[in-house]
């Protein structure tokens, strides 16, 4: 018989994990100077007009936005919650450190067209993995990523979560415009993309792991 408790561990460390590959996966937009994913577009053009660091500012809109959130869906609570509300910000700011004590800087691509489009593939790819693989994990979410799945168990699956997300993105990428971040071609592409690549990974891989555990 399944030990629940130890299975419990198994997929609280997963969470953890499954935020380092999203951290890295922000970073590494960060880095390819296409433009971040819509939610990270969003903050980092917001928080450059407050007097507090970009992680910062997300773990204070990621609390704020958790009430309406958990409100709605008492399942959003749990250690995967907390982890991405609190940490995830950290996390990419401690991958572009490690880029930078490497030597590599979005500057110091601009020349190198190829390389920052493989980058930029590379990084939708992580995030969209990350993404899945923490939300399958079922124990809670963050608020912006809760929001689609709310949406389409509310509309009773007339409005499923890859165009609910889609619609989040596109929302969230017009705040980012509007008050100066960097709006590039990758962020349109994840805006499009995330929803139906989440649900890729989710149905596919990443059911295939949990089925292990």
């Amino acid at each position: 018989m399944e030990n629940p408790s130890e299975k419990w561990k198994a997929r609280a460390v997963l969470v953890v994990i499954a935020n380092l590959i999203l951290g890295m996966g922000v970073a590494l937009l960060r880095l390819a100077g296409f433009g971040t994913d819509p939610f990270t577009c969003m903050n980092l053009g917001v928080s450059s007009h407050l007097p507090i660091g970009y992680g910062t500012y997300q773990m204070i809109l990621n609390v704020a936005l958790f009430i309406p959130v958990f409100i709605l869906d008492r399942k959003s609570f749990g250690v995967g919650a907390l982890v991405n509300m609190l940490a995830l910000g950290y996390f990419v700011e401690m991958f572009m450190m490690v880029f930078a004590l490497v030597k590599v800087s979005p500057q110091g691509l601009e020349g190198n067209f190829a390389l920052r489009a493989a980058i930029l593939a590379t990084g939708v790819l992580v995030v969209c993995f990350g993404i899945a693989l923490y939300m399958v994990c079922d124990l809670g979410s963050a608020p912006y990523d809760r929001l689609g799945v709310i949406i389409e168990n509310y509309t009773h699956h007339k409005v499923k979560f890859k165009w609910a997300r889609v619609c989040l993105d596109l929302i969230s990428m017009g705040i980012g415009f509007a008050t100066g971040s960097v709006v590039g071609v990758g962020t349109i592409i994840i805006a499009f993309f995330t929803g139906p690549v989440v649900s890729f990974f989710r149905d596919t891989i990443v059911a295939r792991i949990m089925r292990r555990l």
